[in-house]
């Protein structure tokens, strides 16, 4: 079954008081428009159909959509019905209709699936929601028998209508022949002056197509934003929708309303997430990690029974199984922490390799560096790696000990099983099984 999924994108958003679109301001690190449109393209066969107002070009620049996605622009705006006539050039023939809302960004890819399943080739289906308070939704009319008659919007509706708190989401799905002709019979005789997508409905009555409501359990799903305050209303739906994911599967999220993902983030069951985490971009997390207090996690892969202790950094870097990394760390960019290493409080590892069952665990500074296994690099110790002009690399051999306060001068190589005396700067290659001094001697010499 084709699906033409059409977003409607053209709101300005005043109310937001930005210059960017609505529907590019952020949840979860993403734009708006961005969650709907990965989201509809998790259906088979969808292509986007996205209608955009006066920033169009700003909001075709800002997304990451499809090649084969239309784009229309709808230069006046005359409501909602006229903006989805935009799009009805680009629409397929036998597809299916499912129009979206580039300002609702948490609709599940299987609601949407549902809705397009109850409406069918022959049927118009609608997404409802109860509401308690329905003020400014759009109610839906029903008969005594519970036929869905046709929605009246708040400013047209009678004072008995006001009541009915089944209220409809603005999310539908219809056959695409069947759409551009009913969208031919909307007028715009209503207290706006515009062209309603919902009164749509009412002509499907009279045109004897079928309508259904698919209502919902969750309301939190079709919320949409129309102030700072509403969209960060949608920023904790969304975090404490993800927290219930992981819960499901087996993650310890120590407390939901104080974490954040931002990306496309998985984490295998067993994992413990303490409070105030950050995960960004793509980030994946093995079995039975612990992740303590403060962390922030981008781009990153961390392997099983790893530990991340309190307020580190980790970005764009690879920690292999039961790996330590912390407290108060910063690992990556470009690192690579192989199994059973040891990356300890106010250690920096960037661009560098570091080898099993290493350790670094005191304030250092690992930067260009192939470290093998089982090095102890002590407190203090320096790769420098930067002559004021280009990056160098510093190798280390296997169970070679570097002492404390030591410095490296890159590029250098240091032996398997040397040993580098505390306090020295190293300038040049030190052999395997050496002991390496490079500090000025001792002089104790009498006070005057």
């Amino acid at each position: 079954m084709k699906i033409d999924a059409i977003i409607l994108a053209a709101g300005k958003g005043k109310r937001m008081q930005s210059a960017s679109p609505k529907v590019l301001q952020q949840v979860a690190g993403k734009a708006l428009l961005q969650h709907v449109l990965d989201t509809s393209l998790e259906l088979k066969s969808c292509q986007p159909h996205i209608v955009v107002g006066d920033q169009a070009s700003l909001v075709k620049a800002s997304v990451s959509a499809p090649k084969n996605s239309k784009w229309s622009k709808q230069a006046k705006q005359l409501g909602t019905g006229h903006a989805v006539k935009q799009s009805l050039k680009g629409l397929r023939a036998g597809s299916i209709a499912l129009i979206l809302y580039g300002d609702v960004p948490l609709v599940k890819s299987s609601t949407m699936n549902n809705l397009v399943k109850a409406a069918g080739k022959s049927s118009l289906a609608l997404l409802s929601f109860e509401q308690q308070t329905p003020k400014g939704y759009g109610r839906i009319i029903r008969s005594p028998r519970g036929k869905v008659l046709g929605i009246v919007e708040e400013k047209d509706a009678t004072t008995e209508q006001k009541k009915i708190t089944e209220v409809n989401s603005g999310i539908m799905a219809v056959a695409s022949n069947k759409l551009e002709e009913l969208l031919k019979g909307l007028k715009n005789k209503n207290a706006a002056k515009e062209y309603y997508l919902t009164d749509i409905v009412s002509l499907a009555n009279e045109n004897k197509i079928p309508v259904k409501a698919v209502k919902l359990d969750s309301k939190e799903e079709v919320l949409g934003a129309n102030n700072l305050e509403e969209l960060n209303q949608l920023e904790r739906n969304y975090q404490l929708l993800k927290a219930k994911e992981f819960s499901k599967k087996g993650v310890i999220i120590f407390d939901p309303a104080r974490v954040d993902f931002r990306g496309e983030v998985k984490i295998q069951k067993g994992s413990s997430i303490d409070i105030n985490c950050v995960f960004e971009g793509k980030v994946e997390i093995g079995k039975n990690v612990i992740i303590g207090p403060g962390a922030i996690i981008r781009n990153s892969k961390i392997g099983d029974g790893s530990r991340i202790e309190p307020y580190t950094l980790i970005e764009n870097a690879i920690l292999e199984k039961n790996v330590t990394a912390g407290p108060y760390a910063h690992i990556g960019p470009d690192a690579h922490l192989e199994e059973s290493s040891e990356i300890g409080n106010f250690v920096e590892v960037k661009r560098s390799k570091i080898g099993k069952g290493t350790k670094a665990k005191h304030l250092a500074y690992i930067g260009d560096g192939q470290v093998a296994e089982k090095v102890n690099v002590g407190a203090g110790t320096i790769f420098v790696n930067y002559d004021g002009k280009n990056k160098n690399k510093t190798k280390v051999g296997k169970g070679a000990f570097i002492g404390s306060n030591s410095s490296l001068i890159a590029p250098i190589k240091i032996g398997q099983n040397s040993m580098i005396g505390a306090g020295s700067v190293v300038t040049s290659d030190v052999p395997a099984e050496r002991l390496a001094l490079g500090r000025s001697r001792q002089r104790n010499i009498k006070k005057k």
